[in-house]
Order: structure tokens, then sequence, then C-alpha cells
């Protein structure tokens, strides 16, 4: 059992999936916390208009929580008691920003969805599941396609 489980959401139905995947193995008094992870924005100048790079960042953090809050109203729609939160942090690479917010947070499991690419569709985009297994300092359980097939 674990006290405090941490699934990275990436927008798609299969990474919210997760959190039906786990649910038996969160302590009774566990926490979920559902983190989705932006990029920093740089200031750009288009069309001779400055768009402040923190600006642009606001918007973004905005959706991830608008986004965050929609996931976790779904969740408590279902009647399930779990505790949860959603998070949302700026860093330059998305499998950073995972393992570092696991360490501040002290989380005991990240599980996370994978689109399990093969072949050139995996060199290209890599994998940031594979990413995170290799650099967290804790477990990860990475939920593959199939795994999800009875869940959405």
């Amino acid at each position: 059992m674990y006290r405090r489980i941490l699934i990275p959401l990436d927008g798609s139905k299969e990474s919210e999936g997760v959190v039906d995947l786990i649910r038996g193995e969160l302590a009774p008094d566990g926490e979920v916390v559902l983190l989705q992870v932006i990029s920093p924005a740089k200031t750009q100048v288009v069309g001779g208009q400055v768009l402040l790079g923190s600006q642009r960042e606001e918007v973004e953090r905005s959706k991830a929580e608008t986004y965050l809050r929609g996931v976790l109203r779904e969740l408590d729609s279902q009647g399930d008691p779990t505790r949860r939160r959603g998070e949302v942090v700026v860093a330059e690479s998305v499998c950073q920003g995972i393992v570092d917010f696991a360490r501040k947070e002290e989380v005991d499991l990240i599980a996370m969805y994978t689109h399990d690419r093969k072949g050139i569709a995996r060199l290209i985009k890599g994998s940031i599941a594979s990413d995170v297994s290799k650099r967290a300092p804790i477990e990860v359980k990475v939920i593959k396609p199939r795994e999800l097939a009875s869940v959405i």
C-alpha cells in the first residue's frame, strides 16, 4: 500500500485511466496527486508585438489548472472517497519535472501511462515513461495500453 501516488497526466483519456488502475494500491489514508508539467515560455516578438514569456506561461498554467480541475471534478462525480489534488509545475523537460516533483513531494509511487510507441515514432518522440523509470529515485509503475483496455 502506498501513502502518496503521483500520476502525471498528458491530457489523454488513457493517462487519466491510470487513476482507476491504482486505486487498490493506495493506503486508506493515502493521497493521489495528479500532475501536469508545462514548459517555460520565452519572451518573443511576433509581428512587432512583444509577447512576454511570463504572460504566455501564465496562460499555459491556467489551461493546465482548468484541465486538472475538470479531471478532479469527474473523479469526484464517481463517488470515490480517495483524497486527490492536482498540481502544475514548470520544467524544461517533462521527465525532469516529474522526477523533481516526486522527490519534493516525497511520493511513494509514480504511476504513469505510456503510449508504448515503437520504431521510428519512439526514436522521434522518445518515451517519457522510460526516462522517468531510469531517473526516479522511487518505484515507477508504467501502464501500457493493453492494461487500460478494461478501464477506458
